[in-house]
């Protein structure tokens, strides 16, 4: 069972959990020979705009995320660029919290020039930064360290963690290597 935080206590319960894994494999899981965005390989690839596409599966894993809310009390939902900030704004807007985004590049053009964050914020507050897919947690924690510098506190999580990656997520999801079977 995957838990987030403290291993004696389920983040989510395991209805919820296998929801979510039987709804990835069902949804956004493919097999093939795959290059990840951190350059590692791999013979399976989630698709997570399969399930963001859908707005009852979206809303309901944006719900995964009230234990989370409750545990660290945000007064932002940050999101990164791209899949990030699609599950934070269906965070923020059943939350209620307000949101803001981290760009990978900073923005070159408008009235906000050379910024990475979009949205209002306070140096101090705290920010729930969330992440769709994660292999090794680069891009995440990339973004995190550009917030603390911006002085924001800084939790980090992801929807999913394919398992390398050193950050808390709502899932850890892997399959084994080959053509076994993709139930997880």
């Amino acid at each position: 069972m995957e838990y987030l935080g403290n291993p004696d206590q389920p983040a989510i319960s395991l209805p919820e959990l296998n929801w979510l894994r039987k709804t990835i494999v069902e949804r956004a899981l493919t097999r093939g020979d795959y290059v990840l965005s951190g350059g590692i390989h791999s013979d399976y690839y989630i698709d997570k705009f399969a399930l963001f596409a859908d707005p009852h599966i979206l809303r309901r894993i944006a719900r995964l995320f009230t234990t989370i809310i409750t545990e660290v009390s945000p007064d932002l939902i940050g999101g990164t660029e791209l899949g990030g900030i699609v599950i934070a704004t269906a965070v923020s807007q059943l939350s209620g919290i307000p949101m803001i985004a981290v760009r990978k590049q900073p923005k070159g053009y408008g009235a906000f020039a050379n910024e990475f964050v979009e949205g209002p914020y306070q140096a101090g507050q705290h920010v729930l930064l969330l992440e769709d897919v994660v292999t090794n947690g680069r891009e995440l924690l990339a973004s995190q360290r550009r917030l603390e510098t911006l002085g924001l506190r800084v939790t980090s999580c992801a929807v999913v963690s394919r398992g390398l990656a050193p950050v808390r997520a709502l899932i850890q999801f892997s399959l084994p290597r080959g053509n076994a079977s993709s139930e997880n």
